[in-house]
């Protein structure tokens, strides 16, 4: 098995017997693996259609499943006791919906959790997506879990935060925190191991501009194609 990101449940230093999710390569598909600290292999989740790129985030309890490529959007139930734990439910919160937005094949998909809410970013692309990669324009969704399927309200303000959008996952933190990023940002860095999707997208006024990343080449047996991309070290809480 190899794995394309990973979050847990709770921090290790908290002493808690926390769960990691992980997006794993397993016999050729991608899909969902979860472990928990003495467990001697990765429990594969089957039965479930999540095959493929996808991000994924602990919320209120909850493990969440975003594809990145269709709007689906799935809430494991996981329950824990002595043994372990097991998925007691899960539930598929979020399919046609966003067709209503219209989000059409050609867009991608991220969630992120900002201020106590779990958000939904969302790019469109033209017809000539699978060439280009032109994005037209962005939309951001805070999730209204409160109706079946869920909700979706637009904002276009992150309050001063600011996000990183990445193929291992997306985290916003407080923009003041950290020197050379700005608030009500987006910074998309490039998704699949290529320079594409590298840009930064205003809340404020909605334009997008370049990403002022020109990196050096270096000595690892790496083809020059797949040098030409910024690596985010997230701040840690």
């Amino acid at each position: 098995m190899s794995f394309y990101g990973a979050v847990l449940s709770a921090s290790p230093d908290l002493g808690s017997k926390y769960i990691v999710a992980a997006s794993s390569n397993h016999k050729e598909h991608e899909t969902l693996a979860l472990w928990q600290p003495g467990m001697m292999s990765w429990h594969v989740c089957s039965g479930v259609d999540i095959d493929g790129p996808k991000d994924l985030t602990f919320f209120q309890g909850k493990l969440y499943v975003l594809m990145r490529y269709t709007p689906h959007l799935f809430a494991f139930e996981l329950e824990e006791d002595d043994r372990g734990f097991m998925v007691s439910r899960v539930q598929c919160c979020l399919t046609e919906l966003l067709h209503e937005h219209s989000f059409q094949a050609g867009g991608a998909l991220n969630m992120v959790v900002w201020r106590g809410e779990l958000l939904l970013i969302v790019r469109h692309y033209d017809d000539n997506y699978r060439r280009e990669h032109n994005v037209l324009k962005v939309e951001v969704f805070a999730l209204d879990m409160s109706t079946n399927p869920y909700g979706l309200t637009e904002i276009h303000s992150l309050n001063g935060d600011c996000v990183f959008v990445c193929t291992g996952g997306c985290k916003s933190f407080p923009a003041s925190t950290h020197e050379g990023v700005e608030g009500d940002l987006i910074y998309f860095v490039p998704d699949v191991w290529k320079p594409y999707d590298t840009f930064v997208y205003s809340m404020r006024d909605g334009r997008m501009r370049p990403f002022a990343a020109n990196l050096l080449p270096c000595d690892f047996d790496v083809p020059e194609k797949n040098l030409d991309f910024p690596v985010w070290l997230f701040p840690s809480e």
